[in-house]
């Protein structure tokens, strides 16, 4: 609970206060001392016990309390006649353990208090003093102890209510301190699925090209330099793509960087430009009106479409024809990469993980990825991501 300021653990309001009281009973004392000498050492006790009580007050509520109730009814006893402003001690006493005690400690607390103040009334009664001015300090003396009561059960609350708060703000900090982790651990995922999707590719098109160029290095020369050019080609765009994405991770403000959607036909152009480099046949048909797509749907598209191609260089074997068609719907867009290689008698080495970062980068967007073997051999790959209608997209 938030508290006065301290002195090492100690408030300063609390030890201006037991200051308070030595001073009073110091001063309020002078009147009683050297009549007896219990009654000397009763004053003595209880302003230490009060002293001591209102000082830890805060810190050992229920302990202090006892304390000062305990100094109190010794200075009771040494002075039973009288009433001092030493006595108020029990009201702070008793607004300590009722804000800052255990609850089982409030009522004890809280009869004591009452009790005190009815024995301060007691020497009244047995001096004949009219009813109406017993009546007087008796509802006085009590309503100082549930006034003092309530105020303390509201102080409670308040400090209950901000410890909630405060329990709460914690709890968002953390959750949003997780959500932050779980952002850079995606991130990390994404990048890691964009490299093995380049290194990949890049790779399957080197390895055709290069054992393409091994076998035909002595009989036509030719052939094997333009293996070496695919090769070197396919190298420098595939390290460009790295330092791209490396890139963003270095400067994520970078003014270059594309914000808004952008066609994914182009970039998928290019991409059969690269893979018929590498001597294989591939056709690209696109049918309907292309559209700019929502942020990062395009990479998608492109992701998918650049695995499936090096999963068809893998497996379909070599002299296969593939065949990528992009379809734009009004509401979604679908791709399809085929071939009409060897299918499900392809072998699978079971460590790639590409169809399932197809599924996930579809999934992302609320599409869906369907592969496998074709009727009459080869493989199919399909690919459906809802885009924005034509109607939205000019909005």
């Amino acid at each position: 609970m938030k508290k006065f300021a301290t002195i090492r653990g100690v408030s300063t309001f609390d030890l201006v206060l037991a200051l308070l009281f030595a001073g009073l009973a110091m001063l309020e004392g002078v009147d009683y001392l050297g009549d007896t000498t219990l009654q000397d050492a009763l004053l003595f006790l209880a302003a230490i016990f009060i002293v001591l009580g209102t000082f830890f007050r805060r810190l050992y509520a229920t302990q202090a309390a006892v304390a000062v109730y305990v100094g109190a009814l010794l200075r009771y006893l040494a002075a039973p006649d009288s009433i001092l402003l030493l006595d108020t001690s029990v009201l702070f006493a008793l607004y300590a353990v009722v804000t800052y005690g255990p609850k089982v400690a409030r009522w004890p607390a809280i009869l004591g208090a009452a009790l005190g103040a009815l024995l301060l009334v007691v020497p009244a009664l047995r001096a004949n003093v009219q009813p109406e001015t017993v009546f007087l300090a008796l509802f006085g003396s009590q309503t100082a102890v549930i006034a003092t009561t309530t105020s303390a059960l509201f102080r409670r609350q308040q400090h209950s209510r901000l410890d909630h708060l405060l329990s709460d703000a914690e709890l968002a900090q953390r959750n949003l301190e997780r959500e932050s982790e779980l952002a850079v651990i995606g991130e990390r995922t994404r990048i890691a699925r964009e490299m093995h999707d380049i290194v990949a590719h890049t790779l399957s098109v080197v390895i055709a090209q290069a054992d393409g160029g091994r076998y035909a290095a002595r009989s036509n020369p030719d052939a094997a330099e333009r293996a070496l050019i695919v090769i070197a080609d396919m190298s420098r765009a595939a390290l460009g793509d790295i330092r791209s994405i490396i890139g963003v991770l270095r400067d994520p403000d970078d003014p270059s960087a594309p914000l808004a959607p952008e066609p994914v036909d182009s970039d998928l152009t290019a991409l059969m430009d690269q893979v018929r480099g590498s001597g294989h046949r591939v056709s690209f048909v696109q049918t309907g009106h292309a559209r700019p797509l929502p942020v990062g749907a395009g990479n998608a598209l492109y992701r998918i479409c650049q695995e499936a191609l090096t999963n068809s260089l893998k497996h379909a074997g070599p002299h296969a024809q593939l065949t990528v068609a992009l379809h734009w719907r009004p509401a979604e867009v679908i791709l399809d990469v085929t071939d009409n290689g060897r299918g499900a008698a392809a072998v699978n080495d079971g460590k790639g993980h590409g169809l399932v970062g197809m599924n996930e980068r579809a999934a992302i967007f609320g599409g869906t990825v369907v592969a496998g073997p074709r009727q009459g051999g080869g493989f199919k790959v399909t690919a459906t991501i809802p885009t924005p209608t034509e109607r939205t997209t000019h909005v």
